[in-house]
């Protein structure tokens, strides 16, 4: 089962190793990156930074669509997904047959042009494209760091 899919340009640090994988009861990560995939340096420090008991993986974007979906069928897992962009999660998206119905942005780093959503998410103009097209596949976005967060969704945060 699919118990989260996250977007966070840190991919695997303290506050999604601890404070999401507790709160879901999460028994695998998934992260989804080719950058990571494609280079040991970094997969190896991500998996010093994730919990021991957890299961992890790391494969690239298009690969992970089908992992995705048998993920989600699977009862024994319960599955923490994590992705650097909104490209990433919206190629997950599609590629995963309608197996994602949420995904929480967490961290997306502000840069020169960005739109600044919350203190820790800055988007762009592809990036507000990328979730217009997630929320078209009936993918609900939600916008919180942390578990105990209170819920926000695109249309509050592009209010203010």
């Amino acid at each position: 089962m699919i118990s989260l899919v996250r977007i966070d340009d840190r991919l695997l640090h303290g506050q999604v190793a601890y404070g999401w994988t507790s709160s879901l009861g999460v028994n695998v990560i998934l992260v989804v990156n080719d950058e990571a995939k494609n280079d040991q340096m970094k997969a190896m420090a991500l998996n010093l930074a994730k919990p021991n008991q957890v299961k992890l993986y790391i494969r690239g974007v298009e690969e992970s669509g089908e992992i995705v979906r048998k993920f989600a069928e699977a009862k024994k897992s319960k599955v923490l997904v994590l992705v650097k962009n909104s490209a990433d999660a919206l190629s997950l998206a599609q590629g995963s047959g309608g197996a994602i119905h949420s995904v929480n942005v967490g961290g997306m780093r502000y840069s020169e042009g960005k739109l600044k959503l919350t203190d820790l998410v800055a988007v762009d103009q592809q990036d507000l494209e990328n979730f217009k097209k997630m929320q078209e596949l009936g993918v609900e976005l939600e916008f919180r760091l942390l578990p105990r967060d209170k819920k926000k969704t695109l249309s509050d945060l592009l209010k203010n």
